[in-house]
């Protein structure tokens, strides 16, 4: 917050005792530092409140904001229940306030430049989009992430699915997912999947992961693939390259493309969401664009626990 001169910390509610005097330590000044939401909310003149409770109690925290006419910066995701994130976003839009998601992987480096170079045209238009994610994620024990079932789809993977989203600027229409856990892994749910998305134009994405990986990691963006007519992108760390090897009589053998610097991410949401009020337009990442990631997570789940393929209409017009 110290990075945009236009936002001030003006309160801290928390239920543990350690994490308020962090906030005194802070600067916040101890009547500030608070141990009821209600109470805060009653007496501190705030204009928006950024939620990072566990997902939840999310649309909890959203709807006491939203009944104080209070903007919402919410750490995603959304909810980890779709029916509470649907009641969520409509509670924000009968409000009428600015209820943004925290999905900071899309405002990073490469995802923007991929999503350039494919509106630009650099391999055609993209017909198959291959994702791999391999991480010792959430070795926590006792967490939600750890006892909670799917918690790898919904906390972790749906940063890669509103990737996917933005980078191909484009909303699936099904999905098809198959989930298991690894003998030696530490997850109550399912940590590890394959799941196919199908979108409008022939367009199809994978993503395959382990999240109790023990071996070699990929970059928490993961591995992509990106192929089209004119050949594919392969975005590997953070680097991105170009190829076009066949089919051509002037190949192109791993490119390195040029990436601009950008902001940094957490800096970038704030930035965006503080504009969005500002300006008194629609946030990037959004509850209604976010929406859309969400039907993605529990389309999957949806697909894995009835082992068919979903139509992501079910969801969002049930």
């Amino acid at each position: 917050m110290k990075q945009n001169p236009g936002v001030e910390l003006v309160a801290v509610v928390d239920c543990s005792a350690e994490q308020l005097a962090k906030a005194e330590e802070l600067g916040v000044p101890r009547d500030a530092c608070m141990t009821d939401l209600d109470e805060a909310l009653g007496q501190i003149d705030a204009d928006f409140v950024l939620d990072i409770t566990p997902p939840a109690v999310h649309h909890i925290i959203a709807a006491k904001a939203f009944e104080r006419g209070l903007h919402v910066l919410g750490e995603k995701p959304l909810s980890d229940n779709f029916d509470n994130a649907l009641a969520a976003l409509q509670k924000g839009r009968d409000a009428g306030v600015k209820h943004m998601i925290t999905q900071n992987y899309r405002f990073g480096a490469p995802p923007r430049r991929a999503h350039r170079l494919l509106k630009e045209g650099i391999i055609g238009a993209p017909e198959q989009c291959d994702m791999r994610f391999y991480m010792n994620w959430a070795d926590l024990p006792e967490t939600h992430y750890v006892t909670q079932p799917y918690m790898l789809i919904n906390d972790m993977v749906v940063h890669h699915f509103d990737l996917m989203r933005y980078v191909l600027d484009a909303n699936p229409t099904t999905v098809q997912a198959i989930t298991w856990n690894q003998s030696w892994g530490w997850h109550a749910g399912d940590a590890a999947h394959a799941i196919v998305f199908e979108f409008k134009g022939g367009l199809h994405a994978t993503h395959v992961s382990c999240g109790c990986a023990v071996g070699s990691m990929t970059p928490w963006n993961g591995d992509w693939r990106i192929e089209g007519a004119s050949g594919s992108l392969d975005w590997v760390g953070d680097r991105i390259y170009h190829n076009h090897r066949h089919k051509t009589d002037t190949p192109v053998e791993n490119k390195e493309i040029e990436i601009p610097e950008v902001p940094p991410p957490d800096q970038a949401i704030l930035d965006e969401f503080v504009a969005a009020i500002r300006e008194d337009r629609e946030p990037e990442c959004s509850a209604a664009d976010n929406i859309h990631s969400m039907a993605m997570v529990f389309g999957a789940i949806r697909s894995a626990e009835e082992g068919r393929r979903v139509e992501i209409a079910e969801l969002l017009d049930a």
